[in-house]
């Protein structure tokens, strides 16, 4: 394997440097342009930043550098990463992009090769894109969980529709809904606004955050058991509606289910199995005293009966 030349390690070091003491706009303008202009600018990079990460977290110093030495900071480091280098796996240095998509009824663990995990629940799909200083993670539909692996120089950012999730190392659920809801089971996580990455708020562990987008996310306190139940092959419902709980449903096969008028709107709660949707409708139906209609291709039909109706 071909190692970076010395002056892009250099260059890379100097970044290094610059980069950890802030990040305005122009800043990260000017490193993008530095990287575009030579693959090895990457390659040093990756490679310095890796080093960096194994080296573990420096103290700030303790006194300002001289005006005329602006990166000396990022020499009084190069010799540790330099050190390092030959050591750093030759998988650190890819820059990860990948897709992980789940099929209905199938759910599954994807190990990260930074030791993260993602558990992707039935019909979802993730996109991963590793940088050297980022850990991007796009949840394109469904719900996933979030096992992250602890790194200070590469934060651990999930995006969905209305919200993104930064993390350093913690534990996390986000479901892509028609609202994108964030559960925090460990550690501790920051929600950022998709379009314009202004912090909207944080978690702290067994609270929740519900965004549609409209207005700043709902932080409340979270239901622990029926957060991620479906890592256990469970869903739990509490006061749901018929109609939501049908698109969770969905998710693990089965029959199709059709809410005739405005069965939709009606509530349930309970524990049913993800695989056992018409066991779901057959509470349905008996709480809500309504009537179950089977087609010709299996699908069921819920329908308000009519002295209901009329009442």
């Amino acid at each position: 394997m071909t190692l970076p030349a010395d002056h892009d390690l250099e260059q890379a070091a100097r970044w290094m440097a610059r980069l950890r003491a802030g990040q305005d706009a122009a800043t990260r303008r000017d490193f993008r342009q530095w990287l575009e202009q030579d693959p090895a600018h990457a390659a040093a990079m990756e490679r310095v930043a890796c080093a960096w990460e194994q080296a573990g977290p420096r103290p700030a110093p303790q006194t300002v550098a001289p005006p005329q030495r602006p990166f000396a900071a990022g020499f009084a480091a190069l010799a540790a990463c330099l050190a390092l280098l030959l050591a750093v796996p030759p998988q650190w240095l890819a820059w990860a992009r990948e897709s992980h998509v789940t099929a209905r009824g199938e759910t599954r663990v994807v190990q990260l090769w930074d030791g993260s995990e993602i558990g992707l629940d039935a019909d979802s799909a993730v996109e991963v894109a590793y940088g050297p200083f980022s850990r991007d993670i796009r949840l394109t539909r469904g719900e996933a969980s979030f096992k992250v692996a602890k790194s200070h120089l590469r934060p651990f950012a999930v995006t969905a529709d209305h919200l993104t999730v930064v993390a350093t190392g913690t534990e996390f659920i986000v479901e892509d809904a028609a609202s994108t809801t964030v559960t925090l089971l460990e550690g501790g996580v920051d929600l950022r606004d998709p379009a314009t990455d202004r912090v909207t708020g944080r978690l702290s562990p067994g609270q929740m955050a519900v965004a549609d987008g409209a207005r700043p996310p709902r932080i409340m306190t979270a239901d622990m058991e029926q957060a991620g139940a479906w890592r256990q092959g469970r869903l739990i419902f509490n006061q749901t509606s018929l109609g939501e709980a049908l698109v969770r449903f969905s998710r693990y096969g089965g029959p199709r289910v059709t809410l005739s008028e405005n069965a939709a709107a009606l509530q349930v709660s309970g524990v049913f199995a993800t695989r056992d949707v018409e066991k779901f409708v057959a509470v349905a139906a008996k709480l809500h005293g309504l009537a179950v209609t089977r087609g010709g291709d299996g699908g069921l039909t819920l329908t308000v009966e009519r002295a209901k109706r009329r009442g």
